[in-house]
């Protein structure tokens, strides 16, 4: 059973009163970042007055610290308000204690709010990985909280994210175990991109609903929205600040970069324009510019080593005899 999206223009305060009328709610967990921000007051207060547990994990989000999440009893139905880290992990909990969950966005940094599937490291020192998990029954967008408390940093996430989905469109259209799928999402990125104007009300519905519709594909497992692009990711997450959407985009950019310096079917173009026109060159360049001054771009000689299981454009080009210097050089040119 796919999850229901709701998307409320209500504030905070009126969306929770509908939430824990509708979905009979039994307890949250909260995110320790959103716990001390002010819009969790009003959820705190509805809690407080229902006498409903609040959870707020104070531990690294890995996979090897599931067993420290602890539900009250099975059946019940909790409330998970944070980021993309807290709903993944807390869908592994609830595929384990048989837990329903309804999610309330505190961002929009990626697709997965919706999956069956989690994208977690398993410890400190190891890539993020995919596991089977739970999908949440609902998932709610508060517009006004998302307006006002949303960092920016994860609006250029959400935008990257969805991008990055042209790369994915890429790698599958050349992988042979793939003989068909719904390719109606990837269309759709287009038409987002025509009538984008700027961060407002009307753009961030519909980026919600475009990642929500992502989310969905992902049935069986996440390849269908994670490819060559996320190895780029996987290399530099650890040590950078910046955002998923952002890193995977970069690796989507480069991808395409070689695509077509070698000749093969690209939308190199395409998205460099695509990325002018949501005006977030900037943030790409900068990000760039980060791997060139740190002298780390001999990392992606690495990229084909990765994930060779998942096939992508690293398993057609060997990563490790291309000249990444002066890849990343003319991409940071040409933004």
């Amino acid at each position: 059973m796919k999850s229901t999206l709701h998307i409320s223009k209500n504030p905070i305060d009126k969306c929770i009163e509908k939430i824990l009328i509708n979905e009979q709610i039994d307890g949250s967990i909260i995110g320790p970042t959103v716990y001390s921000m002010n819009c969790f007051a009003p959820i705190y207060e509805h809690f407080n007055k229902n006498q409903l547990p609040i959870i707020v994990p104070k531990y690294p989000l890995f996979y090897s610290n599931i067993e420290k999440l602890k539900f009250p009893t099975s059946g019940q139905r909790f409330l998970v308000f944070g980021g993309g880290s807290l709903i993944d992990f807390v869908k592994l909990c609830a595929k384990r204690d048989k837990i329903s969950l309804t999610v309330l966005l505190s961002s929009i940094s990626n697709d997965g709010f919706s999956s069956s599937f989690s994208s977690l490291k398993a410890d400190e020192m190891s890539y993020n990985q995919s596991y089977p998990s739970k999908a949440p029954q609902s998932v709610y967008a508060c517009l006004p909280l998302l307006n006002k408390h949303m960092p920016h940093k994860f609006w250029i996430s959400a935008l990257g994210e969805l991008l990055s989905k042209l790369n994915v469109w890429e790698d599958l259209k050349v992988d042979k175990k793939v003989k068909e799928f719904d390719q109606t999402p990837f269309y759709q990125i287009e038409r987002f991109i025509n009538k984008y104007t700027k961060r407002n009300e009307n753009s961030l519905i519909e980026i919600i609903k475009q990642l929500y519709s992502f989310s969905l594909l992902m049935k069986n497992d996440s390849s269908w929205c994670s490819r060559s692009e996320h190895e780029f990711e996987k290399l530099y997450a650890a040590d950078s600040d910046m955002s998923h959407g952002q890193l995977v985009l970069m690796g989507a950019l480069v991808a395409m970069k070689i695509r077509c310096i070698y000749k093969l079917p690209d939308l190199y173009e395409q998205l460099l324009c695509y990325c002018r026109k949501l005006e977030i060159t900037l943030e790409l360049k900068q990000g760039f510019d980060t791997i060139i001054e740190s002298n780390n771009y001999k990392r992606m000689k690495q990229l084909s080593s990765v994930r060779p299981e998942r096939f992508g454009l690293w398993n057609i080009i060997d990563s490790t005899t291309v000249d990444w210097k002066m890849i990343i050089k003319e991409i940071i040119k040409e933004l």
